[in-house]
């Protein structure tokens, strides 16, 4: 076989090489991409599943969940009283009964016409001391 031969014929078996090896990377990215896809539907449905849980609470009650429904209950609470200082600083209040923005200028709702009270003003809270027992954290376990 003469040099140029063996050339073309070494050029022919690099390139069905590397055309074998770029297929082989695109299959195994479109399988990595279709396991993203069901990691992503399953942590979608787990996260409805936690949500359901959590909404039934009182029916399925769970020590081993408490805490956590605890910490929810409390983040939902401070939620809400973010929710509040913004509409104070807007320079408005929140109907008691159906929760809608409410110029301060208004003693009922205009939405249906509740009395809205004046809003309190919130003491200041300074040196808040936490103890590190007070504090729990919790380990996301699905992130890998």
């Amino acid at each position: 076989m003469s040099f140029l031969n063996k050339v073309g014929t070494s050029i022919s078996d690099k390139s069905k090489s590397a055309v074998k090896k770029a297929r082989e990377m695109t299959e195994l990215s479109s399988l990595h991409s279709q396991i993203s896809a069901q990691e992503d539907i399953i942590d979608r449905l787990c996260l409805e599943i936690g949500k359901k849980v959590y909404e039934k609470r009182e029916s399925f009650p769970d020590s081993e969940l408490e805490e956590k429904y605890t910490a929810v209950s409390n983040a939902y609470g401070e939620i809400e009283r973010l929710k509040t200082d913004i509409i104070l600083v807007k320079g408005a209040k929140r109907c008691p009964h159906c929760g809608i923005e409410v110029s301060l200028d208004f003693a009922f709702c205009p939405e249906c016409g509740t009395a809205v009270p004046e809003p309190q003003p919130r003491p200041a809270v300074e040196n808040i001391v936490i103890r590190p027992g007070d504090v729990v954290y919790y380990q996301n376990d699905s992130a890998e």
